[in-house]
This record gives C-alpha cells, sequence and structure tokens, in this order.
C-alpha cells in the first residue's frame, strides 16, 4: 500500500505562519450578519442536506450584539434569520458556545422561554434541541442546532466549520471574492 506525503515548501511556511493570526481575527468577527456569507456555496449545500436528513429544524445560531441570533435556518419553520435571538449569559446556545461543547435538552429541562423568543416564533412547541459548536480557527464561531432531536449535529458542524475555514484561506489568497 502506498502513501501520500506531503512536505510543505519551506519558503511558504513563514507565509502560512503569518496568515493564521489574520484568519483568527477574521472568524471571531463573524457574527449573524455576515456569516452566511462566509459559509459560501459549498456549506450551504452541506447545511441543505443536513436539514433533509434531520426530523426537526436545523438553525445556525452567531453571534449578535450582546447575544445570538439566527444566521441561517432550514426545515419548515416560517423565517427565523436574525429574528430569532438567544441570551448570551444562559440557556443551551450560550452553553454551546462558552463551553465549546454539544449539548442537548428536552423541553422539561430546556426552558426555552427563559432565555430565546424563538419559542414565540415557532408553530409548534419544541420538545427538544440539540446543538454544537463550529469552530473556525480556535473560536467557536457557530451553533448548530437542531429543534426537535436530541442528538446534536454533531458530525455536520465540524464539516461546516472547515468548509468555512477553507473559504477564509481562499478568500484571503486571492482564489476566491464574496
Amino acid at each position: 500500500m502506498s502513501r501520500l506525503v506531503i512536505v510543505p515548501e519551506e519558503r511558504h511556511e513563514a507565509l502560512g505562519a503569518e496568515l493564521l493570526p489574520r484568519l483568527s481575527t477574521i472568524a471571531r468577527e463573524a457574527d449573524a450578519h455576515n456569516l452566511a456569507g462566509l459559509i459560501g456555496a459549498q456549506g450551504i449545500a452541506l447545511l441543505e442536506n443536513a436539514a433533509a436528513r434531520t426530523e426537526g429544524t436545523l438553525l445556525l445560531w452567531a453571534a449578535l450584539g450582546d447575544g445570538y441570533a439566527v444566521a441561517w435556518q432550514g426545515g419548515g419553520q416560517k423565517d427565523l434569520v436574525e429574528r430569532a435571538h438567544a441570551d448570551a449569559d444562559e440557556g443551551l446556545i450560550a452553553r454551546v458556545f462558552g463551553g465549546g461543547r454539544s449539548e442537548s435538552a428536552a423541553a422539561a429541562e430546556l426552558e426555552l422561554s427563559e432565555w430565546s423568543n424563538l419559542p414565540a416564533l415557532v408553530s409548534d412547541a419544541i420538545a427538544s434541541m440539540a446543538a454544537s459548536p463550529v469552530h473556525v480557527f480556535g473560536s467557536c464561531v457557530a451553533a448548530l442546532c437542531v429543534l426537535g432531536e436530541t442528538s446534536p449535529p454533531s458530525e455536520t458542524a465540524p464539516l461546516l466549520a472547515r468548509l468555512i475555514e477553507d473559504r477564509l484561506i481562499r478568500m484571503s489568497i486571492g482564489l476566491e471574492s464574496t
């Protein structure tokens, strides 16, 4: 069995080391207004496929002001983008952003109406909610959330993060534009 081994060119290592802090800074500036633009076509396709496979509604939360807001939505609910907000200090979304780990909760322990306006915006009662962090260059820039399921989207979130990182790299070196 043969293996592909990639040895980086020394002349590019310094450029890569210089680019990483800039990319980390850009990632930390992502919010609910601009995250959908950073995702790109491949990321949107990934989210749409994940939304089609899930029984619940798929939401992508990002920072907005002093809390979090929905930056992208898939599934059957009415438009929640930038209308649905979550508190930055308490609740499931705050725990995912703060702890950097997947979380899930059933309606009894979720206490959704205490930290979000989401219950007032959706047509059906939310029986459960699960979310996974999307880490881009070391920062949690989003929480990928499923309403109505207890298993977090822990396989889709890292894929989305890699697609965002790839797009940021390509945009930073001039291979792609917004």
